[in-house]
């Protein structure tokens, strides 16, 4: 073997043991196994043909392999990549494409997904196979033969390719791919359980067998047709005598579900096989119940001293019957010696009785909770639907089809397109669940958040190019020297931070953790009047996902244009921001000339252009001190004072809101106003603001 096909772990063995003798623990041997064909174990001395006819004549279990086939498959197949990037020395997998330096060896070689190692077999899952079979539906039957025999066998048809001079295998393709029968296809080991050890057969003339022999290198048996290796023989389908047909390594691929082992596995539906023909039987009594055929309910005995009187007026009553269902026969008996009596005598008991809903809905049950199928997926919500337990019901169900899925992710599909040569690639089914938009778009602003605050921690976030409809970010620091020379350019162009917004009236640093300008520190404005007076900044509304943020650039152009009293400020990067912004800034400027004109001018003489006011988008249940976000929020104009004479009986005379709204509480209706105006200009009623006119 050539040093770069051993491995990173053959090449370290060969390195550390190299011209050392080897010796191994004898592996244990099963003393009732034999070396050469393997027969499965029959639970209950019943066959594989018995175990598929039971499970085609019991409708609970054939719904129930049937919903749970149906979920895994239900929304198909996709390719993913198996990694990003890969070291060339260790083989060290990474997710991302921003790594420079393996963290396991420190190589700095790494190497990308092939693409065109999926290129055949995207083409190949397109395609029918002889017996115009999707790749889908050889999937299902598969599944199928794992949920009834718990041995699921996929055959490989190969092509291979002959050197024409020398007769040598030069490569082969998988043509096409074909579900095995359990019932006929056999593994072949030895006495330890260990494919192979019993016949060797040739890849080109497989119509002659071969005794196994351990001999390697030029002392191989070759074919006394072609002169090829011979190969060991891994699976036989016995088809009939004279017909066996022989499978080298590499051509079936065989697995296991419920109860992998060394052979076969263990048929769940032969642990089941006595509940499964109760059902059977009960299916067949409820037929015969309701046939011509069925038991006699029971017999009715008359007691009379003329016997053959009333066998004459039964006779004649049984016939008017045939003609008539609907006829109640009538009987007189006669007493003259006082003994005559009428007694019906009942043979079986009836359905009630004999608690067949309730035994039948057990057995139900116990089989559909072996295979993780609920009630509810089962069409049956009597008795677990609302809010009982439908929710953990569906839960269920979902966790047995994901381990479904993910048998085929980590064994199936890995082993079948790996003989394919993909390495670098991954199939995968997709969840059986969909995802909610709105908790997918929820995920997405969490995320958009979390990236905020990581590039003001000093890191670079980087969208994520596979993850589909998801927002994905990864995170790396920044290069010292670059960090710098990015700090000194912020210096020269006016003093503004690397990642920061852009400084207000041409200088200054942006306050210290993005806090709104004309506060300090706790969010306590710097100038002004106290809390409810012109110059506080209570009140103002801020979105959950703003908290201890540097401003966005539309909250900066709101807080110039509401200094300067007029105008507005254009965001930063232009585009749908801009054309937000602008839209934003004039319904805001409608609302300050309108404050203005309604004020005279007060709003102006009470905050000078040396305070600033913060504007921002007024929010919902303002007031509150929790809004159910863990943002903390105070109320604009709360102070304790000093009701009035003539407060109605009842009221408090102290901790009332005042009667007049503060600038901040007046600003923010005449912005309302102004977006109400902007949007209907000629209908609605408009608002009272109880600004003075």
């Amino acid at each position: 073997m050539a040093e770069e096909e051993k491995g990173v772990v053959g090449r370290f063995l060969d390195r550390f043991t190299g011209g050392l003798r080897r010796k191994t623990t004898p592996e244990p041997i099963m003393p009732l196994w034999k070396a050469g064909i393997q027969e499965p174990v029959l639970v209950q001395g019943v066959s594989i043909p018995a175990l598929y006819a039971t499970v085609q004549e019991s409708i609970i279990l054939r719904t129930t392999i049937n919903t749970l086939c149906q979920e895994i498959f239900r929304r198909g197949h996709y390719w993913k990549k198996k990694f990003h990037k890969q070291c060339t020395q260790c083989e060290e997998e990474y997710k991302h494409d921003t790594v420079s330096e393996c963290r396991m060896c420190g190589g700095t070689d790494f190497k990308s997904p092939d693409a065109d190692q999926i290129l055949y077999p995207r083409w190949f899952v397109n395609q029918r196979n002889g017996m115009d079979q999707s790749f889908t539906d050889v999937m299902r039957e598969f599944e199928w033969d794992l949920n009834i025999v718990d041995d699921g066998f996929i055959v490989l048809i190969k092509e291979y390719f002959l050197d024409p001079e020398s007769g040598e295998i030069q490569f082969y393709r998988v043509k096409e791919m074909m579900r095995g029968d359990p019932t006929f296809m056999r593994l072949v080991a030895d006495k330890r359980g260990v494919r192979g050890g019993r016949y060797l057969v040739c890849p080109v003339h497989r119509d002659k067998t071969y005794p196994f022999s351990q001999s390697i290198g030029e002392d191989a048996e070759t074919c006394d047709t072609c002169n090829l290796d011979l190969q060991d023989v891994h699976f036989i389908n016995t088809a009939g005598s004279g017909k066996t047909q022989y499978y080298i390594d590499g051509e079936v691929v065989h697995i296991s579900k419920f109860n992998p082992s060394k052979l076969y596995g263990r048929s769940p539906v032969a642990t089941m096989w006595r509940q499964a023909m109760t059902l059977t039987a009960m299916d067949n009594f409820m037929y015969l119940s309701y046939q011509k055929r069925r038991m006699p309910r029971g017999i009715l005995s008359i007691t009379t001293d003329n016997i053959q009187s009333t066998a004459a007026f039964w006779k004649g009553a049984e016939e008017k019957m045939e003609r008539d269902p609907h006829y109640i026969p009538k009987i007189g008996v006669e007493s003259a010696t006082g003994r005559g009596r009428v007694e019906f005598v009942r043979f079986m008991d009836t359905l009630d009785e004999m608690q067949y809903g309730a035994v039948r809905d057990e057995l139900r049950m116990r089989i559909a909770a072996f295979y993780g199928v609920s009630n509810i997926f089962m069409m049956d919500s009597g008795k677990g639907g609302g809010l009982n337990n439908e929710g953990l019901q569906i839960l269920v169900t979902n966790r047995a089809v994901e381990f479904g899925q993910k048998l085929y992710s980590r064994d199936v599909f890995p082993r079948l397109f790996g003989e394919m040569g993909v390495t670098d690639w991954e199939m995968t089914l997709y969840p059986n669940e969909e995802e909610d938009e709105v908790t997918r778009l929820r995920r997405d602003e969490q995320e958009v958040n979390i990236a905020q605050r990581m590039a003001q921690l000093g890191f670079q976030p980087e969208l994520t190019e596979d993850a589909g409809r998801d927002i994905r970010f990864i995170y790396k620091k920044p290069d010292p020297q670059q960090e710098a020379m990015m700090a000194q350019q912020g210096q020269q162009g006016g003093g503004q931070q690397p990642g920061g917004p852009p400084p207000e009236g041409g200088g200054g640093a942006p306050p210290p953790m993005g806090m709104p300008p004309g506060t300090g520190m706790g969010g306590m404005p710097m100038m002004g009047g106290p809390m409810g007076h012109p110059g506080a900044m209570g009140g103002a509304h801020v979105s959950p996902s703003a908290g201890n943020m540097m401003p966005t650039p539309h909250q900066a152009s709101v807080q110039q244009g509401a200094r300067r009293g007029a105008g507005t400020v254009q965001p930063a990067g232009g585009g749908a921001m801009g054309q937000t912004g602008s839209r934003q800034g004039a319904l805001e400027e409608m609302a300050m000339q309108n404050l203005r004109s309604r004020r005279g001018g007060g709003l102006r003489d009470q905050n000078p252009p040396s305070t600033p006011i913060m504007m921002m988008e007024k929010g919902v249940n303002v007031g509150s001190d929790t809004d159910g976000t863990g943002q903390r929020r105070s109320l604009a104009g709360v102070t304790r004072v000093k009701a009035p004479s003539g407060t109605p009986t009842g009221a408090t005379t102290t901790g009332q809101r005042g009667s007049d709204k503060t600038p901040i509480e007046e600003a923010l209706d005449a912005v309302h106003d102004a977006k109400e105006s902007a949007a209907s200009p000629q209908g609605g009623k408009k608002k009272k603001s109880g600004l003075p006119r």
